[in-house]
């Protein structure tokens, strides 16, 4: 496979941000999840193989503790960059930011609004480096369709990529909630293509990931509450809590179900979530679902570690429209 046949691209390749911080609340079995051993590699090296092995990536900045990673990571390539963090996920999402920009001071100040970043978690097992390719090479293509260049560009991965991974038969399985839109049943890929400058309400972004547990109700009415602070906050919480009701509605169906759903749509969130970080935003479906299955608990450390081998055959048998072909 050459460089040309992952099309379009952006005009560079994209320096990545891996966020490999420590987090108490979401440690397993005691340790950062970014050092839990599958398949016999930290899964920080797992992300850190799939980045150098991508035709769309330049420099990688791994940001968490020093100490910790340069004892997960030996005799790292001279692209990857070990940043100490600096405390949440937006100010270590900066530290890595401002230390590949210090790389860049040829760039003019336009230059630096506008340069496009790969932000991505460091606790994905299920990652290979053409999922990589192909997701920048989608948002480089709605990027390219767009009047004005995208600040956040957020993978989303259907119902349908991630069949493949729930239990069967007798063998382990991970099934995990979905937001209820109007053309899918979708949840988050922890995967980001985002130009940082151009992002005026960022504190929204933190706000979102403090709350991202939508299957508690309580995080989901948290977040409601904090998003009426903000520039058309009202509509953005009143969707928030539309979304949570449209999936409990789910199973049941009806007349309310299907109208609230219909009403779910992909511009309704873009419209509200761009008006409130300052910025156009633009939802990018994945087909590779192993890109949204992070390791979220100790069941689901579990289980991966099981499931590796047969996981990665299933993640690597799916094809990208951009090249047209499956993974070697």
């Amino acid at each position: 496979m050459t460089k040309k046949d992952i099309l379009p691209a952006f005009s560079h390749p994209l320096d990545a941000i891996v966020l490999a911080g420590s987090d108490p609340k979401h440690a397993i079995k005691g340790q950062n999840k970014a050092f839990l051993n599958i398949d016999g590699r930290p899964l920080l090296q797992h992300v850190i193989d799939a980045l150098l092995g991508s035709q769309s990536i330049a420099d990688i900045f791994a940001v968490g503790s020093v100490n910790q990673m340069g004892k997960a990571l030996p005799n790292v390539p001279q692209k990857v960059h070990l940043i100490e963090q600096k405390g949440n996920m937006l100010t270590n999402c900066w530290a890595g930011v401002n230390a590949s920009e210090s790389r860049h001071t040829t760039e003019n100040n336009e230059a630096a609004l506008v340069r496009p970043f790969l932000i991505i978690s460091s606790d994905l097992p299920l990652i290979s480096s053409i999922s990589l390719d192909d997701f920048i090479a989608r948002c480089a293509n709605e990027d390219r369709v767009s009047e004005n260049p995208y600040g956040l560009m957020v993978g989303l991965a259907e119902e349908s990529a991630l069949t493949s991974f729930y239990p069967d038969g007798d063998k382990p399985g991970i099934i995990r909630p979905f937001v209820e839109l109007n053309f899918a049943r979708v949840r988050l890929a922890n995967i980001y293509v985002v130009r940082p400058r151009q992002l005026k309400h960022q504190d929204f972004l933190q706000t979102g990931f403090n709350y991202r547990k939508a299957i508690d109700w309580r995080n989901v009415v948290s977040l409601a509450f904090n998003l009426l602070s903000q520039k058309d906050g009202l509509k953005a919480a009143w969707l928030t809590l539309c979304l949570q009701a449209t999936l409990l509605m789910s199973h049941g169906g009806g007349r309310l179900y299907h109208f609230l759903r219909q009403r779910n749509s992909r511009e309704r969130i873009e419209g509200y979530t761009s008006t409130i970080l300052g910025s156009p935003l633009r939802l990018v479906v994945t087909p590779f679902g192993g890109l949204s299955l992070d390791v979220d608990d100790e069941d689901d450390f579990r289980i991966l570690c099981a499931r590796y081998n047969d996981w990665m055959t299933v993640h690597q048998a799916v094809k990208s429209e951009y090249t047209n072909q499956p993974i070697d």
